[in-house]
């Protein structure tokens, strides 16, 4: 059964946004144990349930995650979105923080302050939280990599002496390099602390943070591109990489030293809170499953998804400090089995609870049909709670992206949950059915209020 935040207090907060300032309420801890997440007050199991709040904006080619950016972050719409999902009945809500780019001209890097970070960016990101707590609903911030200022590059380069790992690559440096790793951990802890300077005890009000969106490695680029050599992962041992089952135990092990790390930072900070880390699934990729990147590739190597792997979230719930997991699943329309799908990850293994925090659906996958789309939702997040130990949350991607955005990062090809008169919302929202691993109504009903995508434009 879905639970609101038991409200303990609250602190009125002087923020330094251009935004209107708003109170910071201090929810109860929600914390986790082997099965379940829970209200650290009352006992009460608490299943986090919701959307992504997503705004882009072009650049460079892509697009980078626009929802704090000074100049751009819009308050309004914030709070539009936040009464919306309130009068849904949800409690969750996942955002991305931009670290920023080489190019200096977004995200956290631009202009930093001596712990590394653009204030202002971290000023809007506690007037986003604190107006969440207002309306009963956890944040779940998303702390991908870490910001390109020279702060984190001089903790990069004092950790590694100057010399990175030969055998060590692209993007499977952020989890097998001591520097990168040494560089998240800071990253981390200032920027809770940062928040936590600004939230008081309304930092309750962040679910977990997660520290990567979707943790992977790449078999195009060191050391699983090599065949023959080693490598010696951040545990310092060396791994022989011509041996499948050592190629993929550095994997798993680099992993977890890194996750952590992560982890450490987190608590270095604030010691409550929860750390969790996302995955794509090995059929999301075109994979099986798990056994030593058997395809590969040294040179040459043609781009796409031929030779990604996600990380094995079944050992950094058995080996790390995280405290649940998280599983990203798209179906591949209504005849797609989920069951296998996470099968891919070995979810039976997981010893920690997962949530879904990333839970789409792809418009060609479904015929362009939103309503076979918003059945297919409601039916695969009832099956999910009987996958594996069953899944403990749900935020759907995105709140309305392909509305905002449509042109950018192809969100125009995802339905949203206030696609077309909310559709979806009106098959997954918690005032509608109470209970998400049954179809039927809530007793409360669905409450009448305006279309949500009339107060939302593009940024």
């Amino acid at each position: 059964m879905m639970m609101n935040i038991a409200m303990a207090g609250a602190l009125a907060l002087s923020l330094l946004t251009g935004a209107q300032a708003v109170e910071t309420m201090a929810p109860h801890r929600i914390a986790a144990d082997s099965v379940r997440l829970y209200d650290t007050v009352t006992g009460e199991p608490f299943v986090p349930r919701g959307a992504n709040y997503v705004r882009l904006v072009g650049a460079h080619g892509g697009a980078y995650h626009s929802t704090f950016e000074p100049g751009r972050y819009a308050p309004e719409d914030a709070q539009a979105m936040l009464n919306s999902m309130k009068d849904s009945g949800y409690n969750t809500v996942r955002v991305f923080i931009d670290t920023g780019d080489g190019y200096y001209t977004n995200g956290l890097a631009t202009n930093p302050g001596p712990d590394g970070l653009n204030q202002e960016y971290l000023d809007n990101v506690t007037d986003f939280v604190s107006r969440a707590a207002a309306r009963n609903i956890y944040v779940l911030p998303v702390l991908s990599n870490w910001p390109v200022s020279q702060y984190y590059k001089d903790i990069l380069d004092a950790t590694d002496n100057g010399h990175y790992n030969p055998n060590v690559s692209g993007n499977n440096q952020w989890f097998m390099d001591s520097g990168f790793i040494a560089a998240k951990k800071a990253y981390l802890k200032n920027f809770i602390l940062g928040l936590k300077s600004r939230l008081g005890a309304g930092i309750s009000a962040i679910l977990a943070y997660e520290t990567e969106n979707e943790a992977f490695w790449d078999a195009a680029q060191k050391p699983f591109s090599m065949s023959t050599g080693s490598v010696t992962g951040p545990d310092g041992l060396t791994y022989d990489m011509s041996k499948p089952a050592q190629r993929q135990q550095a994997a798993d092990a680099s992993m977890v030293v890194y996750q952590n790390a992560a982890a450490d930072g987190v608590h270095d900070a604030d010691p409550e809170a929860m750390v969790t880390i996302g995955f794509f699934t090995n059929k999301a990729v075109g994979k099986s499953g798990y056994g030593g990147f058997p395809t590969r590739c040294e040179s040459n190597c043609e781009g796409g998804l031929k030779y990604l792997y996600p990380g094995r979230p079944a050992s950094i719930a058995a080996w790390s400090k995280t405290d649940f997991l998280d599983i990203h699943v798209y179906p591949a329309g209504v005849n797609d089995s989920l069951a296998t799908n996470l099968a891919t990850v070995e979810v039976s293994e997981f010893a920690k609870p997962y949530v879904m925090a990333e839970f789409g659906a792809y418009k060609p996958d479904y015929n362009n049909d939103i309503n076979a789309a918003s059945y297919d939702m409601r039916e695969k997040q009832i099956q999910s709670c009987s996958i594996g130990h069953g899944a403990k949350g749900w935020l759907f991607w995105t709140y309305d992206t392909d509305v905002v955005n449509p042109d950018l990062a192809s969100q125009g090809d995802f339905f949203s949950l206030v696609d077309q008169h909310n559709v979806i919302d009106w098959q997954l929202a918690p005032n509608m059915r109470r209970d998400p691993c049954t179809s039927g109504p809530s007793p409360i009903g669905r409450p009448k209020r305006p279309i949500p995508t009339a107060t939302f434009t593009a940024h």
